[in-house]
């Protein structure tokens, strides 16, 4: 028998809301001094983003190492401009996510998050209600990133609960593959398909509510 499930824990872009980079690629585009240089296979989106993810470089070193790989002047106000690019990439929450959290909260289950997140968009998450601070982990936290087996030991351990207590929601294989090795419940969420994927993420729990005589409705 599985014990009883207590932490339901979140990746935050594209399964909490939608993000992308286009913002900050058009800025790039824009700014570059050899746009002849900014091509297919060397632009914002193959930039390596973990040393910054992980607390190794600070934001205005992340700022002048995307100039210096870019060809794009670094000036007064290139923090900002990076900043508001970011950020501009965040979307609205999606509905279906709130509405599992709800559940999952009603059913006394906490919701918590573990992504490998920029830092400087570490207040982009406005679900106060649904999770607690204690229950957010992230990557710069951290100082891992996903699917690495230790992010997964460290957030377990902080959360005081065994793996098999916890069901893992993410948008990327790779992260709920090693998730699920560890003894989690993993449950890929891909939000064209999110009504049917969220419900079939919440079966497993309808199993262990049934077996210890609770009803999950």
């Amino acid at each position: 028998m599985t014990d009883k499930i207590k932490y339901c824990i979140w990746d935050i872009g594209q399964t909490i809301y939608p993000y992308t980079l286009e913002p900050f690629n058009e800025w790039a585009k824009q700014h570059t001094t050899r746009p002849e240089r900014y091509t297919e296979s060397h632009n914002i989106f193959k930039f390596d983003y973990k040393p910054y993810m992980t607390s190794k470089i600070d934001f205005l070193t992340f700022c002048h190492s995307i100039c210096d790989n870019y060809d794009i002047p670094y000036r007064n106000t290139t923090q900002q401009e990076i900043n508001k690019a970011l950020h501009a990439g965040v979307g609205p929450v999606y509905p279906d996510t709130i509405a599992a959290m709800q559940k999952m909260k009603d059913n006394n289950i906490q919701n918590g998050i573990l992504s490998n997140a920029l830092p400087i968009l570490h207040q982009t998450v406005k679900l106060n209600d649904l999770i607690l601070d204690k229950n957010i982990f992230t990557s710069y936290n951290l100082r891992l990133l996903k699917p690495d087996p230790k992010i997964f030991n460290a957030m377990r351990s902080k959360l005081g609960c065994k793996f098999n207590q916890i069901i893992f929601i993410d948008n990327k294989s790779e992260n709920v593959k090693a998730a699920t090795k560890l003894g989690m419940i993993g449950v890929l969420c891909r939000h064209g398909q999110a009504p049917l994927v969220l419900e079939q993420a919440l079966n497993p729990l309808f199993i262990n509510y049934i077996q210890n005589g609770k009803d999950f409705s």
